[in-house]
């Protein structure tokens, strides 16, 4: 799989390189008579969001927009670094987003805290000075027909959004949509802690079957043609099940957090990383109320 790619008429793909890793995050610009840029990356990551930029043959100093789907660092902590080289963007994300955005110093302390002896790989999170808020609904005409509708996403975070291109009914999910393997068919559900809402998350993969699109972009990494988005998405709802299903369980029983890691690698991988699982098992725990 190409990592930066244009993937239909107006939609490009952009390899963020999170922590180093090819197709490990993403980003995605759509160009028309306007150009907008979907999520920024970390910080560590803006040589390499400049270096696709110009692999792509698009100039990024006549970005006309930057939305950031969510509050999280390896999305949105590259944006204040990357205005520098777009001199005319204006910033948009949701209100929650927005407050992370100017003031991330909270939610990076916190992120630091969870990724432990791994905390180096959570990039600095400068913040923006002026972002403006959107909501459900809000549309974005880049011209020629190409328009960009915020959706409401919230459950991975309380500020997710996405972003529907009609005209080539492109859907930007964020990580409402989060990690998927297309060679082993592995799903991890993105449930990073304090901000995951179980109820909420599932509510929103609801939304997005009812919705009518043909290209699925994910937050890590890649896009997605129909019918496989949509089978992705059952996917997502049917793994996020089965996880509060292994953890609400075990975790009753045992109260150990390594019990319910061993429960679930056995009933989706044993190769599952320890320290990215723990993280997501704490979300779980958090949202269930059940530590």
């Amino acid at each position: 799989m190409e990592s930066d790619i244009k993937f239909n008429d107006c939609c490009y793909q952009i390899d963020t390189r999170l922590w180093g890793l090819p197709q490990n995050g993403a980003a995605y610009v759509v160009q028309s008579q306007k150009t907008a840029l979907v999520d920024a990356g970390t910080a560590h990551n803006v040589r390499d969001v400049q270096k696709a930029f110009n692999n792509l043959k698009i100039e990024i100093a006549k970005i006309d927009y930057m939305i950031i789907t969510h509050e999280h660092y390896d999305h949105g902590a590259g944006a204040a670094q990357l205005l520098e080289k777009m001199p005319k963007a204006k910033i948009f994300a949701s209100e929650p987003t927005c407050k992370v955005l100017k003031q991330p110093q909270e939610i990076h302390e916190k992120t630091q805290k969870y990724y432990g002896e791994a905390k180096a790989l959570v990039s600095p999170y400068p913040p923006v000075k002026e972002v403006s808020a959107i909501k459900e609904g809000n549309k974005l005409d880049l011209g020629n027909g190409v328009i960009l509708e915020v959706i409401d996403l919230k459950g991975h975070t309380p500020g997710s959004i996405g972003l529907l291109e009609h005209k080539t009914k492109t859907l930007f999910a964020g990580d409402a949509v989060c990690v998927y393997n297309e060679q082993t068919d592995f799903y991890l559900p993105p449930s990073y802690p304090d901000l995951f809402d179980y109820q909420t998350y599932q509510s929103s993969l609801k939304k997005m079957l009812a919705m009518d699109f043909d290209y699925l972009c994910l937050g890590h990494f890649g896009t997605l043609k129909r019918p496989k988005a949509k089978q992705v998405i059952k996917k997502a709802s049917e793994v996020a099940q089965g996880w509060k299903e292994i953890i609400s369980k075990t975790y009753r029983e045992t109260k150990s957090e390594d019990r319910v890691l061993e429960a679930l690698r056995a009933k989706y991988g044993k190769t599952m990383q320890k320290a990215v699982v723990d993280q997501m098992i704490k979300g779980y725990l958090v949202s269930l109320k059940l530590a």
